[in-house]
């Protein structure tokens, strides 16, 4: 009686799993064929991309030209000359003669030593002179009278060799104080500076009343002014380094000095052979006419020298993306974009000298588009202007 209801439940419980199993199948099927359907999607997707086209770019072939580009230069106009006047005569200056910002020219006296000794040392030394003359006199003499009587035998040979002797030392002794005559009148006319050039006074140093004194190892105070040279001045500039080997004397430049509207001609007149080891820069040395003194020493100035033109690879400067520490340009390679670094210069607001990174026949992008990647297909454009 009772192994019938447990029969019926068996049976049934069989009946159960054998629909869950059913269902769970019919799910996977389902899953099964949704996943084909995306795989084959997908694959449709990327073969239409295979086969779209590839982005069109406009692009120039790299040429190397000829460029004529000044090199430029920074740094300072200088005077030809500058000089701190000292005294050729030690003592108290007794009068300056000019100021600050005088123009002199050569010889103009500049300021005066007291002259009371060295005027005393001059009055000794011309009466020595006259007393060396007068002894000169009467030793010509005395030497007269003896040879007058030596060829009739009133005199001895001892006699006449000490006429002789006597007169060579008169002789002697006035040579002797006529050269100390000729120092003390020197020394005195040195009591007076003058100018050794033309130039304009730019500084005192000193004032009436200081001592001076013209031997460096005493010490002391041994200058009294400064002049400078400005009828011809130099712009000192410097210039990278890289530009050295073409540089040469007399090549033609112009400097742009800060206040002043227009540029003024000038050449290379000197090249230092040195090139410093720290700013990797050479100096050059400009000179300028500055006749009426308009250009002071000081003042700022730029030069652009004029190179020989040379070859060079030029591009616009919107081919550049980044900046010069990680400038990079696009090129085509088998039809498709490819970074490049390089390294540049601007010439002007246009335009870039590349310096590395790019050869003469390379397939420039210029204005790539911002989303523009490496290893993209693209096809080229070339633009009629390649500059």
């Amino acid at each position: 009686m009772t192994a019938g209801p447990i029969a019926i439940d068996r049976a049934r419980l069989k009946e159960m799993l054998r629909s869950v199993i059913l269902a769970w199948l019919i799910v996977c099927a389902v899953a099964l064929a949704a996943c084909s359907d995306n795989s084959e999607t997908s694959k449709a997707t990327d073969q239409a991309q295979a086969q779209a086209e590839p982005r069109q770019v406009e692009t120039m072939i790299v040429k190397p030209e000829l460029l004529a580009n000044p090199v430029k230069a920074f740094g300072t106009i200088a005077a030809k000359q500058r000089s701190a006047i000292g005294a050729l005569a030690e003592g108290p200056v007794e009068r300056i003669f000019v100021k600050v910002g005088d123009r002199v020219t050569r010889g103009q006296p500049l300021f005066r030593i007291r002259q009371a000794d060295y005027q005393r040392r001059v009055a000794e030394a011309q009466a020595a002179v006259d007393l060396t003359e007068a002894q000169a006199i009467e030793a010509e003499r005395r030497y007269g009278r003896v040879m007058a009587l030596a060829p009739r035998g009133f005199v001895s040979k001892a006699q006449v060799d000490a006429v002789e002797t006597e007169l060579a030392v008169a002789r002697a002794q006035k040579a002797q104080a006529e050269a100390v005559l000729g120092t003390a009148r020197q020394a005195l006319s040195d009591t007076i500076t003058r100018a050794p050039y033309d130039g304009v006074v730019t500084a005192r140093l000193v004032d009436e009343g200081v001592y001076l004194n013209n031997r460096f190892s005493m010490g002391g105070q041994s200058a009294a002014l400064e002049l400078q040279e400005l009828g011809t001045v130099a712009a000192i500039v410097n210039a990278p380094q890289e530009y050295v080997d073409s540089f040469r004397l007399n090549m033609p430049a112009r400097v742009f000095i800060e206040g002043f509207d227009e540029p003024l001609d000038s050449i290379v007149y000197i090249i230092n052979d040195r090139v410093d080891p720290e700013s990797r820069m050479v100096e050059l040395r400009l000179p300028i006419s500055n006749p009426n003194y308009r250009i002071s020493s000081g003042l700022a100035a730029r030069a652009q020298i004029e190179v020989p033109p040379e070859q060079a690879i030029i591009l616009p400067g919107t081919a550049i993306q980044g900046d010069n520490a990680t400038a990079i340009v696009l090129v085509v390679e088998d039809g498709r974009a490819q970074r490049r670094e390089v390294t540049y210069e601007s010439i002007d607001l246009d335009r870039v000298r590349v310096r590395s990174g790019l050869s003469e026949g390379d397939e420039v992008i210029l204005n790539p588009p911002a989303t523009l990647r490496a290893g993209e297909p693209v096809k080229s454009r070339r633009t009629t202007s390649e500059t």
